[in-house]
């Protein structure tokens, strides 16, 4: 599958996408941005996707924001799919999301994994403490039930998705040096990959 022509060389380039993972309020959003703009890449965020469907077709119960984060996940693939190129930002489902990124990439495609490692401390009072779109629904959790969704999500995380290519694991814990991320993404993008390639920033 390819994505388009190389203004630079004409020839035709290959899909490549790079996949931000690691746990809610992990630093995910603020590392992709920041990753976007130093590649040259559009970001491709599901919560941006699901909050403008919440402003459009309005704020329901439980089972409503289900179905439109499903609707969500749906939109993203399709518009990194019309990109080629692009980084993607999400709360990755481990037991759907590889099958879908290596459909997504295609047999000649690229998949980079950056992995922000957040202390799951500091993921979970960031957690807390932020405020999102009332779509959400956090305003409707009690105190308890926002520590026991934590907790939950802290005991049952399997980490990366390992996506059988470059993995780079980031600390987020505090601000990431973004500049170096992107360097190491960059070579990966030039280079391709096979195999999983560890690393660490």
């Amino acid at each position: 599958m390819t994505s388009g022509i190389d203004g630079a060389t004409g020839k035709r380039t290959a899909r490549a996408f790079v996949v931000v993972s690691g746990l809610p309020a992990g630093g995910k959003s603020t590392l992709a941005r920041g990753l976007a703009g130093q590649l040259a890449l559009p970001v491709i965020d599901k919560d941006v996707i699901l909050e403008s469907l919440y402003d459009s077709l309005g704020v329901g119960d439980q089972d409503w924001r289900r179905g439109l984060s499903g609707a969500s996940d749906d939109i993203l693939y399709a518009l990194a799919a019309d990109a080629g190129r692009a980084v993607l930002d999400n709360w990755w489902h481990h037991d759907t999301a590889p099958a879908r990124l290596h459909g997504l990439a295609g047999p000649a495609g690229l998949l980079v994994e950056v992995h922000c490692a957040c202390d799951p401390a500091v993921a979970a009072e960031r957690f807390r403490s932020r405020t999102r779109h009332r779509g959400h629904l956090d305003p409707h959790l009690t105190p308890q039930q926002v520590a026991d969704r934590v907790a939950t999500i802290r005991a049952t995380y399997p980490g990366p998705l390992r996506l059988g290519g470059p993995l780079l694991t980031v600390d987020t814990t505090r601000p990431a040096d973004t500049a170096a991320v992107a360097a190491r993404v960059a070579a990966f993008l030039a280079t391709g990959g096979s195999g999983e390639i560890p690393g660490r920033v």
